[in-house]
């Protein structure tokens, strides 16, 4: 708790009279402020009718390949592949639910963005080197998964709208499969048949 002295000069001073939010003595960050700015928009039903072009990129299919035949690629079973399936659609619903706030939409671009960045970074590497899945899974709920699960801790105080899990986590890697933005095998190793 912050100690506070008001017995400088008035413009110096903080007062808190009737509030009807939150007050943060320290500066918000910009995850915290679009949470706060989300949880105004649906209060008053401010929606978007548009998706931001930043978003739009990760709506679209790069390729003709889905979710099934990546996660075929990287070596899952049929009871893996339905849950990242599961996985998948309740991360899409909350999306769908929530794709007309623009800050929810922002929220996305951000996460959906970090997941890529995260995958790019520390999971390709894996996957061209030829790791098996299991080393391959522990490494994604280790740098993708738990850095992200704590970013949303915390920022995401606030947040009375998205509320994401774990679970939601994991479907947000397997939408960016599915929609052909992330790979589970190094395609460019495989030779073209003649």
């Amino acid at each position: 708790m912050q100690n506070v002295d008001n017995s400088g000069p008035v413009d110096k001073q903080i007062n808190i009279g009737d509030n009807s939010g939150p007050i943060y003595l320290e500066k918000q960050s910009k995850f915290s402020r679009l949470f706060s700015k989300l949880n105004s928009e649906v209060i008053s039903n401010d929606r978007y009718p548009q998706i931001l072009e930043e978003l739009q990129r990760y709506l679209t299919d790069k390729d003709s390949y889905g979710l099934e035949k990546k996660l075929i690629d990287g070596g899952f079973s049929e009871q893996e592949i339905i849950k990242a399936s599961d996985r998948k659609e309740m991360y899409v619903k909350k999306q769908e639910k929530n794709i007309l706030y623009v800050s929810a939409q922002r929220i996305y671009c951000e996460l959906l963005a970090k997941i890529m960045i995260d995958f790019e970074v520390y999971i390709d590497p894996l996957i061209n080197r030829g790791e098996t899945k299991e080393v391959i899974l522990k490494e994604i709920s280790e740098k993708v998964i738990n850095p992200m699960f704590s970013l949303l801790n915390e920022n995401a105080a606030d947040d009375e709208v998205l509320y994401f899990n774990a679970e939601e986590i994991y479907g947000m890697i397997y939408y960016l499969t599915g929609r052909c933005h992330l790979n589970w095998k190094n395609y460019d190793s495989i030779s073209p048949s003649i």
